[in-house]
């Protein structure tokens, strides 16, 4: 716990360090100003004519010490603004830091790894998380500005009576004893608190993801029910949390008005301080009790709230250990012969048996192979495979003989493109969203590809055309013009290797057609692997594999794998037209 909350203060010092300092300086020279203003209070208690030792009030010379006094207070508010701006510079530069090093972490993830964490967990990291990693440098600010002032007024005190400092330094270390399991208490409630909104914040991401399918099944009460649940455990633990904070805040409360109502008598009766420094000893003695539980309370919440720069550290380093190795500059493999899997192997986590079992493939270079099969048979995870999204648990791919290594993958990816089933278009224009495959792309390379897409009369058909925005998810267009809009992104890109993914699943047969001559078209220039569904697809394929149950059955032109499978290719509806 203490671990945590002392390497805040270390990380934020390393990366600003002279904003760090300025900021210390800051707050130093903030407490200065107020030990001073302490100080100063006995000499103008004089001049009032209060207390022994009082001198007969000149006009001229109080309004200098006036003066003199209202030049402090502007100096120190000055001191407080640049304190401020420095300390809030410093930061909102180190939680961006925090978020752009998970958002980097995220999108060098292995896809595997990434597709078995929770999106909704990340999402609770990087806002939910980062948002209490706020409010814990905040309460080391308050901590630190407080330390420090304390340290200037514990000279002042000092100055004034070293009895009455010593004692109201020891109220203070009984105060924190007092109070340690409290806080102790709310760091273990803080990272519950972390657990509990992650849940809620999961539940209400697949809620909102979910929401048609919650209406066509009258499902609405039961998820609302779902959620309410989690958000009462996330209520109760946030009571708990300030239950714990109250009874620290109410311990401290009492100990200060204990210590200065005694400290007040020890001046008067025991001490027999003269009036004017026993008020103004008792004014440093409030400041510095007051500094010092301040400081012990910003340490509380500090160890609290540490529990969510856990969280933090834990998944960042879960996914810098799921990152895919750098390039180092390599190029991608030239394909001029084959994509070959050799032995492949690849299992799920949690499922049995393999998705893939033992596949040995063959995808020709400037052809186009069809792979068909049932539902599940592990046509997505080949395709993955194949275009270096993945790889493989046992057995190798290899790309003209070159083995597709961790680091080569990620070269090889750069020279394929997809268009999975599941087309998705961000919440941007038609334009940025087509030239995510090809940043360089003009307008007419744009409009190329969609004529190939089948798409160009429905975009051009839009008032705003290519800079028409797509809307959340793309769900500002039909099921079959966003599947349309994926393929053309797809052939924007010219590869080497082409995956499509059942790319004409959501079209018609008039377009399907369109969209399958375009990829003849591509025969010779790359290799295209086209996961099909329709029989037309498949018998103008010139290589064709059948995929059951993780395994390659069958592999040759279209005719030779109707010889050997032909029963189980009626099952998967292949030989209607047969």
């Amino acid at each position: 716990m203490n671990h945590f909350a002392l390497e805040l203060p270390c990380r934020l010092a390393a990366m600003g360090r002279r904003r760090a300092a300025s900021a210390l300086a800051l707050n130093a020279v903030a407490g200065l100003t107020e030990g001073i203003g302490v100080l100063a209070l006995v000499p103008l208690l004089k001049l009032l004519g209060i207390g022994d030792g009082a001198v007969p009030l000149d006009p001229w010379v109080f309004a200098l010490v006036l003066a003199g006094y209202v030049l402090l207070v502007a100096a120190t508010a000055l001191i407080g603004r640049a304190r401020n701006l420095t300390v809030q510079a410093l930061t909102l530069e180190f939680l961006d830091r925090l978020r752009a090093d998970l958002h980097a972490a995220v999108l060098t993830m292995e896809w595997r790894a990434f597709h078995q964490r929770r999106a909704a967990d990340l999402q609770q990291v990087m806002t939910g998380e980062i948002g209490r990693i706020h409010g814990a440098v905040t309460a080391l600010g308050d901590m630190l500005g407080a330390a420090l002032a304390m340290a200037f007024l514990a000279v002042a005190a000092v100055l004034l009576s070293p009895a009455l400092t010593a004692a109201a330094l020891t109220v203070v270390i009984v105060a924190a004893l007092v109070t340690r399991g409290l806080g102790a208490r709310g760091w273990r409630l803080g990272r519950e608190l972390g657990v509990a909104n992650q849940a809620a914040m999961a539940d209400l991401v697949d809620n909102l993801a979910g929401l048609r399918l919650i209406k066509i099944f009258a499902a609405e009460n039961a998820r609302a029910a779902v959620l309410s649940d989690r958000f009462a455990v996330v209520r109760d633990n946030q009571r708990a949390y300030q239950r714990a904070q109250s009874a620290e805040r109410a311990v401290l409360q009492t100990v200060a008005a204990a210590a200065a109502a005694g400290g007040m008598y020890l001046a008067v009766f025991v001490l027999r301080l003269p009036l004017a420094e026993a008020l103004t000893l008792m004014l440093a003695y409030g400041r510095l009790l007051q500094a010092a539980l301040r400081c012990l309370s910003g340490w509380r919440r500090l160890t609290g709230l540490s529990a969510a720069l856990i969280a933090y550290d834990e998944t960042l380093a879960a996914c810098r250990a799921a990152s895919e190795p750098a390039t180092s500059g390599l190029n991608p493999p030239p394909l001029t012969c084959a994509v070959r899997l050799s032995d492949v192997v690849v299992r799920h986590e949690g499922r049995d048996p393999p998705a893939l079992d033992h596949v040995d493939a063959i995808i020709p270079a400037g052809k186009v192979t069809a792979l068909i099969g049932p539902s599940g048979a592990g046509k997505s995870t080949f395709v993955d495979l194949v275009i270096g999204l993945t790889a493989p648990d046992a057995g190798h791919v290899t790309v003209d003989g070159a083995l597709l290594t961790p680091g080569l993958r990620r070269a090889w990816r750069s020279a394929t493109s997809a268009c999975p089933q599941d087309p998705f278009l961000f919440n941007d224009t038609l334009r940025a969203n087509l030239c995510l495959a090809r940043p360089d792309a003009d307008d007419a390379a744009l409009c190329a590809a969609l004529e190939d897409a089948a798409a160009i009369d429905f975009v051009r058909a839009l008032p705003h055309g290519l800079d028409t925005a797509a809307g959340d998810r793309g769900l500002r267009f039909s099921g079959g013009e966003r599947q349309r809009l994926a393929l053309a992104r797809a052939l924007l890109r010219r590869p080497a290797l082409l995956a499509l993914d059942e790319a004409t699943a959501s079209l018609d047969d008039q377009t399907a057609a369109a969209v399958a001559a375009a990829v003849d078209r591509l025969r010779g220039e790359c290799t295209v692997l086209v996961v099909a569904h329709r029989l037309s697809a498949v018998a103008h394929a010139d290589h064709v594999l059948l995929l059951e149950a993780g395994r390659i059955t069958a592999a040759g032109t279209w005719e030779e794998v109707r010889a050997q499978a032909g029963p189980r290719l009626a099952a998967i509806g292949m030989l209607d037209d047969a």
